[in-house]
């Protein structure tokens, strides 16, 4: 029996992996999640937030309250991901072009200041897009990174990524806002592209088997059905996001060491190089126990029985 949920904002950009994160975490029994932001990143501002929208609505949390965020970069211009997560940003499944439910009046940097004063030393920022918000947020009100407990975090490829080839999206995106959320001092957890794709990803027949779970793993299969990885020679499901939900949530899953990090701003813009630090204040996971993740993961999709969304 949980005494005491832990306060959460979720700052994010659905996006496949985004969107089966924030629906595995919308009724999990730890989590009380105060806030959601969103930001440009894989697609444009106006997709992930109506991506978002549609999530809530779909699982019936539309009391927590979505503030708009970012619609490009602190510094330059945003890229998208089209590529890997399809036009809507979602798959293969198909969002509705419009949803009822509307984002708050206060945008992001304002909502996570208010959401963060509100609860000094115990919010917790699970930010599973480009940094950009949280850019904006230290900038513009520096005094919260003694409030908040903890930031966990998806992107950086610690020394480039099949030889030097591959820069994290999430950092690429936004590498000044990273930068300034890793000088924050705010301890930070993170989880590297790598896990992700290669640690804790789902293969075929695992994706194929979370379709039989119920309507949800249904759902869920649609999506990833539409982002299958493009660089390997299998088929394969990445998880990024989800690791960053379940390193919060599970954190004995993980290994982790504390590094310092070093975010490349010119020369190669989100190219991320990890020295190790036992006093650091920024951990990265290097491993994972990837059955008993995935076996999480199913019992969640398991938890949310009663949706559901399809007729046959």
């Amino acid at each position: 029996m949980i005494d005491k949920k832990i306060p959460c904002i979720i700052d994010t950009d659905p996006g496949v992996d985004d969107s089966v994160a924030i629906a595995l975490s919308l009724y999990d029994e730890v989590m009380d999640i105060k806030l959601i932001t969103t930001v440009a990143g894989n697609l444009e501002l106006e997709k992930v937030t109506r991506n978002t929208l549609h999530i809530l609505e779909k699982f019936k949390r539309t009391d927590i309250p979505v503030a708009l965020g970012a619609v490009k970069a602190m510094y330059r211009k945003s890229p998208d991901a089209k590529f890997i997560h399809q036009s809507e940003g979602m798959g293969n499944y198909i969002p509705p072009k419009t949803v009822e439910t509307k984002p708050i009046e206060m945008n992001a940097v304002e909502a996570m200041y208010k959401t963060i004063v509100e609860n000094k030393g115990e919010i917790v920022i699970l930010a599973l897009g480009p940094h950009t918000n949280l850019g904006y947020l230290f900038t513009a009100h520096p005094e919260v990174a003694g409030m908040i407990k903890h930031i966990y975090c998806e992107g950086c490829a610690p020394y480039g990524y099949k030889g030097e080839t591959y820069i994290s999206f999430n950092v690429s995106s936004d590498p000044e806002a990273f930068k300034i959320v890793f000088e924050s001092g705010v301890p930070v957890t993170i989880i590297p592209s790598r896990m992700g794709r290669e640690l804790a990803n789902f293969n075929e027949q695992e994706v194929m088997s979370i379709r039989e779970i119920n309507d949800v793993g249904r759902f869920i299969f649609e999506m990833y059905n539409g982002y299958w990885e493009h660089s390997y020679p299998d088929r394969r499901i990445a998880t990024n996001d989800t690791c960053a939900i379940m390193i919060f949530r599970f954190p004995k899953l993980f290994k982790t060491k504390k590094v310092d990090i070093m975010v490349d701003t010119d020369t190669m813009p989100g190219k991320t190089v990890f020295s190790y630090n036992r006093y650091s204040h920024v951990q990265v996971a290097y491993k994972v126990n990837k059955k008993k993740m995935h076996n999480i993961f199913y019992n969640a999709i398991k938890h949310l029985d009663h949706f559901k969304f399809y007729e046959d």
